[in-house]
C-alpha cells in the first residue's frame, strides 16, 4: 500500500474516534502532531487536496496557501512546523471539515496508488531530496495563495504540491517526474496570466 495512503487512513480513523467522542474542533498544531515525522509531505497533501477541482476557492486558498508556504519555509530552514506562529498553530478547524478533507485525500490517493513504482536510483534520490521538493511546495503554495478568480489557478499549484509531497514520502520516479512537470506547467500558466494582464493594461 502507498505509505501516504496508509497514514491518511490511520489519521482519519483516529480523528473519527475523537469526533465520535464529541470533539468538535481540531487545531492546526494537533493535525501536524499526527502527521509526524513527514508533516511536510502529508501536510502538503491534506491542505492542498480541497483545491484539486478546476473551480478556484479564493477565500480558502489564501490561508491554506500561506500555511503551506510557511510550513515549507520552516522545513527548509530546519525548524519544522513548531516554528509556525502560535496563532496559526492554535487556529481551529471544524472536525467535520478535517474528516471531509481526509476522506477526499483517501479517495485521491487510492486512485494514485494504482500508479506503479518507478525506481530512478541515485537520480531519483537527488531529484526527490526534501530541500528540492520543499522549494517546489513553497513556490506553488505562494501561487495557491493568490486570490485569482481564474479556472485552474488553484488546481495547478495544488496538484504540484500533491506530487511533490508524494515524492517526499516515497521516491517514486513517476511522482517525481509529475512534480517537475507540474512545476513547469505552473510557470507557463501563471507566466501567461502575467503577460495577458500586462497586455491588457
Amino acid at each position: 500500500m502507498n505509505p501516504a495512503l496508509e497514514r491518511i487512513r490511520i489519521l482519519r480513523s483516529a480523528l473519527a474516534s475523537e469526533t465520535a467522542e464529541q470533539k468538535s474542533h481540531h487545531t492546526v498544531g494537533e493535525v501536524f502532531v499526527l502527521l509526524q515525522p513527514v508533516e511536510l509531505g502529508l501536510g502538503g497533501i491534506v491542505f492542498s487536496i480541497p483545491f484539486l477541482q478546476p473551480v478556484p476557492l479564493p477565500g480558502l486558498s489564501t490561508p491554506f496557501g500561506i500555511l503551506l508556504g510557511a510550513l515549507g519555509f520552516f522545513h527548509l530552514s530546519g525548524q519544522g512546523y513548531r516554528a509556525l506562529p502560535k496563532r496559526l498553530l492554535e487556529r481551529r478547524i471544524e472536525a467535520a471539515t478535517v474528516l471531509k478533507i481526509l476522506e477526499y485525500s483517501e479517495k485521491t490517493l487510492s486512485g494514485l496508488a494504482k500508479i506503479p513504482f518507478w525506481n530512478w536510483g541515485r537520480a531519483g534520490r537527488l531529484l526527490s531530496h526534501p530541500r528540492a521538493l520543499g522549494s517546489h511546495i513553497v513556490f506553488m503554495a505562494i501561487l495557491l495563495s493568490l486570490p485569482l478568480p481564474v479556472p485552474f489557478s488553484n488546481a495547478l499549484p495544488a496538484w504540484g504540491i500533491v506530487f511533490a509531497s508524494l515524492s517526499i514520502i516515497e521516491a517514486n520516479g513517476i511522482f517525481i517526474l509529475l512534480s517537475y512537470l507540474t512545476l513547469i506547467g505552473n510557470l507557463v500558466f501563471f507566466g501567461g496570466l502575467v503577460l495577458l494582464a500586462a497586455a491588457a493594461v
